[in-house]
């Protein structure tokens, strides 16, 4: 990773912990805007992804990946944007849905990477079982207290841990493979 990656990683991170903060201390924030801001996330993320894939993945190998996990987030980002007339606890189904899948995921990446003896698997399984904590957590939160606040919590709280993670692998070593 070059500085410039770097820098982008620790903007990327400090916009999440702000907006994250922004969603916790401001609970008043409408449902609406928790659903707003997560399509707009999803609706940009798939669109650089999709931007990505025609410019250069798909002259990769396994570059039609992309294109799918493109598709699939643009799915979500609509899919989410249409969730206005729902109860809030399909909101929480879908950031336990969420949370569960990324936390997964992490844990699988871990074990992987404690397979090649890279030394970040640590901090990978921890992201992995923390994002899965978040996940139980919404979850029983979920169905004992019903309310459109705690989905706005629950996302704030997510939003700060994936600051968080984002500056802290900014900071990490990494190696540089040079091909002479």
């Amino acid at each position: 990773m070059n500085w410039i990656q770097r820098i982008g990683k620790i903007m990327t991170g400090v916009l999440f912990v702000i907006a994250g903060i922004i969603f916790i201390l401001l609970p008043d924030l409408n449902y609406m805007l928790l659903l707003l801001g997560l399509s707009l996330y999803l609706l940009f993320h798939g669109a650089r992804m999709m931007i990505y894939y025609f410019t250069m993945a798909r002259l990769m190998v396994g570059g039609k990946s992309i294109l799918y996990k493109s598709i699939i987030l643009l799915d979500l980002a609509i899919f989410t944007a249409s969730m206005t007339s729902f109860s809030p606890l399909y909101l929480i189904i879908y950031l336990v849905g969420i949370f569960s899948v990324s936390g997964v995921v992490d844990i699988l990446r871990s074990v992987e990477a404690k397979k090649l003896d890279a030394p970040e698997w640590k901090f990978k399984m921890a992201v992995g079982i923390f994002s899965i904590i978040i996940g139980i957590a919404a979850a029983v939160s979920g169905i004992l207290l019903p309310s459109t606040q705690i989905p706005v919590y629950i996302y704030g709280g997510g939003l700060i841990w994936r600051g968080l993670t984002g500056i802290m692998s900014a900071f990490r070593k990494t190696d540089a493979i040079y091909i002479q």
